[in-house]
């Protein structure tokens, strides 16, 4: 395309996007036309996913031998599945995980004293057994040791020989009570939420089944925290109880089995997109809505662009579409390193974790998840597009009540609530596969239900999921599938103008950040850091909407020429920086006035002038990107106890949420002002001596070398 008719069809479509819909809500407006979005909403179904997630899983179940000697239960029912659903390509495909699967065939507990009864058994409630539990039948009298995770918690109690009642994790009890004090065995009653909201919930937990040398591993019991209680108060008021553990489990080569098909794009383009979701989290924990429902929503998806597409109500795709079914990150690392051809050729990736959970049953909301900002894309902008417009228009919106109360649109399953649509466009988050995709290159947003209170437990059953909460996941999913896969130049440049406006509204954002930092000054040097976070943060969204308005260049026929005209953006993006900076000056001006401050402009403390000129180095090489709330950075195996001490003191000064993208841009040679100006950007401002002070600490301990230019 010449670049004067490239400027005419992005001039229109900017127009077009700002131009009012002849309609109800005239501001409701989407990539895709109305009509191909009513041709979606019409076809993909909530009972659909709802019946695929209960095939799936109907029940959490004890997998016999037969599964782990052929195929999974979950992997024959995509495969068919899928195959039904008009997808090609479609196999079932096993790698190595290395170690082994384990695997349970019995597995009782009961108390034998002061009354016989059965507390668990392994086929009533399967995730009551804590994985990597050792085989035998062991008779021991149980202790008390309240929370368990501390060795205080044990001062003046003999565990050895016997099994262990705490609060924490199962693991942090074999660790303290089995491994060091010759415990047989543990029961947890550890939880994730409030008791009172659900105390028969059982958390799926595991033990190691590696035991220092001299020790065995023991076994462990995970149970609901109202028997937990019951048993902790009956040893309080002096009651002796005895318990017998019988547990019987095999072990089998370890594998990653995944289940891969594809939607063949017409030739037309080498590109391809990606559709994913996590079929297992090991084998003996089976999620409805973590994550079945993902892997029934995308397998639907799948299916209805297909008949529409054989309809002829949308387009044939340009781009192959791969949907992978598999075990959580480990096999999505396994599949695209075996298959690099497909992986290089990926321009987006839909990720799908926990999507059918009913919004008012888990007091929830769907969530999109953008890329971190060292992952600057415009796959952000074009999903965020479409979820707007469906929430939007599935809540009712008091100023339009004189049309009729009720939603807009309605998207609402036959045999699925009439909630209204609650989501949430939130930061990145890791810890699910789209985090592989991105440290392969590949750009992926994370769709969630969040919070989930029965999040990886014994009640994450299909009765807890909606159709309708499946049916509009579906609508918003199909649609930005739909524009990843068909674009050409036309939907390439109305993605550009989304991102392009999307710009302005986040610079605004950052602005607005800024500006409370000033307006929250109390004195001259407390106004001052203000000063210079406000411009920070100013000038790093500035440098990522350049980087995002540039990404959207892949979806012409010809991304180099795009690229080239699309930065023709930037300076405009810079003037517009320019002019938020000017105003960030003139409030931080009235702000000096206030306090009787005479204004300056910043200049460099010794210690920030020291990190603007030393760079750091990661020893080793860089890391891969990390999952989103982990701390991250963990000390080196070597180097005194005082030094790893001092290590984690000094990342426990970093937010939480800010380890995984540091972890990141420490293996960027980026200096440590540009680190801490990134981190402060994007999030809120991080001291400086913090920063430095962990980043010593690693320094000290070989993990980085700070180099100063």
């Amino acid at each position: 395309m010449r670049k004067a008719a490239f400027w005419i069809v992005l001039s229109a479509t900017v127009c077009a996007c700002l131009s009012p819909l002849f309609t109800q809500e005239r501001e409701d407006r989407t990539l895709l036309s109305w009509e191909q979005m009513r041709a979606i909403i019409n076809e993909v179904s909530g009972e659909r996913s709802m019946h695929t997630t209960i095939e799936l899983v109907g029940y959490p179940r004890i997998r016999p031998r037969s599964e782990y000697e052929g195929n999974f239960r979950e992997s024959v029912v995509m495969k068919q599945r899928a195959i039904e659903a008009g997808l090609q390509n479609v196999e079932i495909e096993s790698f190595p995980s290395g170690g082994t699967s384990w695997a349970p065939v019995q597995g009782e507990l009961w108390m034998v004293s002061p009354e016989s009864r059965k507390l668990y058994d392994i086929y009533d409630i399967a995730i009551s057994i804590c994985s990597g539990s050792e085989s035998g039948e062991v008779t021991a009298d149980l202790v008390n040791v309240g929370s368990g995770a501390r060795a205080e918690d044990y001062a003046g109690k003999d565990v050895s020989g016997k099994i262990v009642l705490g609060s924490t994790s199962s693991s942090s009890l074999q660790r303290l009570a089995v491994f060091e004090r010759g415990a047989v065995g543990v029961l947890s009653y550890n939880s994730l939420h409030p008791e009172p909201n659900n105390p028969d919930q059982i958390l799926s937990q595991s033990v190691s089944s590696n035991a220092p040398q001299g020790t065995k591993a023991g076994f462990g019991w995970s149970i609901a925290a109202r028997i937990g209680r019951e048993l902790a108060s009956r040893l309080a008021r002096g009651e002796k109880i005895t318990l017998r553990s019988i547990i019987k489990a095999e072990t089998f080569p370890g594998e990653m089995e995944t289940v891969h098909a594809v939607l063949p794009g017409d030739g037309s383009s080498a590109q391809a997109v990606a559709i994913s979701g996590h079929l297992y989290e090991g084998y003996l924990k089976q999620g409805a809505n973590d994550d079945a429902s993902g892997c029934a929503l995308g397998l639907e998806m799948g299916r209805a662009f297909k008949r529409l597409i054989d309809a002829g109500k949308l387009p044939r795709p340009k781009r192959d579409i791969h949907f992978l079914w598999v075990p959580e990150i480990s096999g999505t690392r396994a599949w695209l390193q075996k298959y690099p051809d497909v992986t290089k050729r990926l321009i987006a990736d839909l990720n799908y974790d926990m999507e059918g959970l009913g919004l008012r049953t888990g007091s929830t909301q769907w969530v999109m998840h953008r890329t971190p900002d060292t992952f600057p894309t415009f796959l952000n902008d074009l999903c965020a597009n479409v979820l707007r417009f469906i929430g939007n228009l599935n809540q009712e919106r008091v100023r339009y009540r004189a049309h009729g109360y009720g939603f807009t649109w309605p998207v609402v399953s036959p045999s699925g609530s009439n909630d209204p649509f609650y989501y949430a466009i939130e930061k990145y988050y890791g810890a699910s596969d789209h985090q592989v995709y991105m440290s392969m290159g590949v750009p992926s947003t994370m769709f969630v239900t969040w919070p989930d209170p029965f999040y990886h437990s014994s009640q994450d059953t299909p009765d807890k999921l909606d159709p309708t909460q499946f049916k509009r996941a579906g609508v918003v999913g199909t649609a930005a599938m739909t524009i990843l896969a068909t674009a050409g130049d036309e939907m390439a440049a109305k993605v550009t103008a989304e991102s392009v406006a999307r710009s302005a509204e986040r610079m605004g954002q950052a602005e607005s950040r800024g500006l409370g930092y000033l307006a929250d000054a109390q004195n001259a040097a407390s106004l001052m850091e203000a000063y210079k976070d406000a411009r920070a943060t100013v000038h790093h969204q500035a440098a990522i909407e350049k980087a995002t308005v540039r990404t959207s260049a892949v979806l012409y026929a010809n991304p180099a020429d795009a690229q080239k005209k699309i930065a023709t953006f930037d300076p405009l993006v810079d003037q517009r920086a320019s002019a938020l900076l000017n105003e960030v000056k003139a409030f931080y001006e009235v702000e000096a006035q206030r306090l009787d401050v005479r204004p300056s402009e910043p200049v460099l403390t010794a210690e920030e002038a020291q990190a603007a000129k030393t760079v750091v180095e990661r020893v080793g090489g860089q890391q891969g990107r990390g999952g989103g709330g982990g701390r991250g950075g963990g000390a080196a195996a070597g180097g005194a106890q005082t030094d790893r001490t001092a290590l984690q003191a000094a990342l426990g000064k970093i937010p939480q949420h800010m380890t995984s993208e540091l972890n990141l841009l420490l293996g960027q040679n980026k200096t440590i002002l540009e680190i801490r100006d990134f981190l402060s950007g994007e999030f809120e401002p991080l001291p400086l001596a913090d920063l430095m002070e962990y980043l010593r600490a690693q320094e000290k301990l070989g993990i980085l070398k700070l180099a100063v230019k």
